[in-house]
């Protein structure tokens, strides 16, 4: 099986990426699940109409009736906030028709997606996606070394990143910098 010289090459990548979405998966609910309130919900992927306006659809018939595959979970999200809870996030695949033909547009991906109820100011959306992207950095980093050398010998990418010092504006309008950890 394989191994020939008429054999493709070897591929490096195989279950790393799912051992990475998995960590990535359970570092997000971690960060999410420290905080009271935060819901992880689970939206529908085929629905009746465009999840977004203006942007291209996958059109299916289903049972003599036209549908769709959900380019976002937007709309549920909102309704979700609408019916009083304050915070939720879905990680899961989402469908666009894109017009491109290269390896970097996909038509199926998947997505974190986040809808929260904004009590004082937006600047609060941007700390918990900043701690939330700190933490899954960090995580992968530490959890998943293997799993990124692994993928980086099919695709080399520089490794990730982040900053342990962050430029932070107030709510008052003040610039300050924030040490984390």
């Amino acid at each position: 099986m394989g191994g020939g010289a008429d054999s493709p090459p070897k591929r490096h990548d195989r279950g790393a990426i799912g051992a990475i979405e998995k960590m990535a998966d359970h570092a997000m609910f971690e960060q999410f699940k420290l905080s009271e309130g935060y819901m992880a919900i689970h939206t529908p992927k085929l629905i009746a109409g465009s999840s977004e306006g203006g942007s291209a659809i996958f059109r299916l018939d289903y049972k003599g009736q036209l549908a769709c595959l959900a380019q976002s979970p937007q709309l549920h999200n909102q309704m979700a906030i609408c019916g009083d809870f304050g915070f939720v996030f879905e990680v899961g695949p989402v469908f666009r028709v894109e017009d491109s033909f290269t390896h970097r547009h996909l038509c199926e991906f998947t997505s974190l997606d986040v809808e929260m109820e904004i009590k004082e100011h937006y600047f609060d959306v941007m700390d918990i996606m900043d701690c939330l992207f700190i933490e899954l950095f960090d995580s992968l980093n530490e959890r998943c070394q293997k799993e990124l050398e692994a993928i980086g010998k099919q695709y080399p990418f520089e490794p990730l990143k982040n900053l342990s010092e962050r430029f932070h504006v107030t709510s008052q309008g003040d610039m300050e910098w924030n040490m984390l950890k």
